[in-house]
This record gives C-alpha cells, structure tokens and sequence, in this order.
C-alpha cells in the first residue's frame, strides 16, 4: 500500500490509511522509500505521520529498481529479527530484494528462484524488476558469509 497513491482507480488517503495500519494494532514499519520518492508519491511527511501514531518507523532508504548493500541488508535483518522475536506488529512496505532475502536467509532450503517464484507468484512479474535485484539475490548467501565471516573476524581482533 502506498499512501496518496492512484491503485485500480482508488486515491489513496494517507490520514485514512494511516488510522488504518494503527487499528490493525501495527507498532513497527519498514519504509524503504528515498525522501525523494516520498515526495514524488506525495507523502514527504509519511515518516513523520507515523510517529505521531506512534508507530516506530525503520527508515532504510533504497532507491527504486535498486538493493542494499550487504550491511544495510544485515541491519534491516537485525532490526527485523527483534521486532518478531519481541511479537510486535510489523509492516514491511515491499522491497521485493529484502523480502526475498529474507526468505533465503530464514529458509536455507529455499533457492533465489523459488524466492522469486514465490513472490512473483503473490505480485506478479515486477517482484524483481531489475537485472541488479536478480544478481543481487543470487549473489546474497555468498556475500551475506563473507560480510558476517568480516564482522566476526573483526570483533576478535578488536577483542584482543
């Protein structure tokens, strides 16, 4: 859902949607939007909004078509991994790469394509919209090792 956004002819109302998310009991959202693209779709207070709900707001910004790289990645997974292991209600405003990701990294046995299967399957063939997004997801378990393998070997040696 995209507030303020034009979908299947309904313009949506950001207050509306807002109150919305609130009375599903929302606490935690992932927005991955760039203050450029809140303003293009019109919203560029869509952060501040949901503060004034109360709701906590995990600003990631990645810029449409485009992915993270490997440590925001893990940072976005961290906060995630907090937020459902202290049962909070949490939105992600899609990213199909961060989905996707997300679905290799809590479920080894499934493979990029069935990833990507999966959610084109929910969302139609612009889940992964971007040669770099497809790179990206098949590249994420390889890079995800030697990022966590870095961090681990450098929190040693600054240990010592």
């Amino acid at each position: 859902m995209n507030p303020c956004c034009k979908f299947k002819n309904v313009r949506r109302n950001i207050q509306k949607d807002t109150e919305e998310l609130k009375s599903y009991g929302i606490q935690d959202i992932f927005v991955f939007c760039t203050r450029g693209e809140l303003s293009k779709y019109r919203v560029p207070n869509l952060l501040d909004l949901y503060h004034q709900y109360g709701i906590i707001t995990h600003h990631h910004p990645i810029p449409d078509g485009g992915t993270p790289n490997i440590a925001s990645c893990c940072e976005i997974m961290e906060e995630l991994a907090i937020c459902l292991k202290n049962n909070r209600k949490t939105l992600i405003q899609m990213i199909f790469p961060i989905i996707a990701s997300l679905l290799t990294y809590y479920l080894p046995y499934i493979s990029p394509e069935q990833a990507i299967d999966s959610l084109r399957d929910l969302r139609g063939s612009g889940a992964i919209q971007t040669i770099k997004q497809y790179n990206y997801l098949h590249e994420f378990r390889d890079k995800l090792a030697a990022h966590l393998s870095s961090r681990d070997s450098l929190s040693r040696s600054v240990s010592r």
